[in-house]
């Protein structure tokens, strides 16, 4: 019996590298947003470099951030790591920009939960 305990808790060791569910290392999210009479059809997404990082930062170079500035921060980020202008970020409809934020998200901060909707205890 003890066996069996042991081998039930061995199998749920979140230490064990197999049982780990990897991050994937890119992220292609399908668009269709022209912008100064260029189209983009992908928002190709990676791991961001620190320069790319502190570039966005600047959106909260203020006294007082407010959502705003938390948002255009968000924004920021996508553009910088897609290459793409913040124009074509601008463009994406919400659930595109949660998308992408939520990958990036994970490769800054890896061990917090994806934001959006909550459950609530039954």
């Amino acid at each position: 019996m003890m066996d069996a305990l042991v081998d039930q808790f061995d199998a749920a060791d979140p230490d064990k590298v197999e049982d780990q569910i990897e991050d994937p290392p890119v992220l292609d999210l399908d668009i269709d947003i022209t912008v100064q009479k260029k189209r983009f059809t992908v928002l190709h997404l990676r791991e961001p470099k620190a320069k790319e990082i502190e570039r966005a930062e600047r959106e909260l170079n203020t006294v007082n951030a407010t959502p705003y500035h938390f948002r255009r921060y968000q924004m920021a980020m996508i553009a910088q790591v897609a290459k793409v202008p913040e124009e074509v970020v601008g463009e994406l409809t919400n659930t595109q920009l949660r998308a992408a934020w939520n990958f990036l998200r994970a490769k800054l901060e890896p061990d917090t939960p994806e934001t959006g909707e909550t459950s609530s205890p039954t």
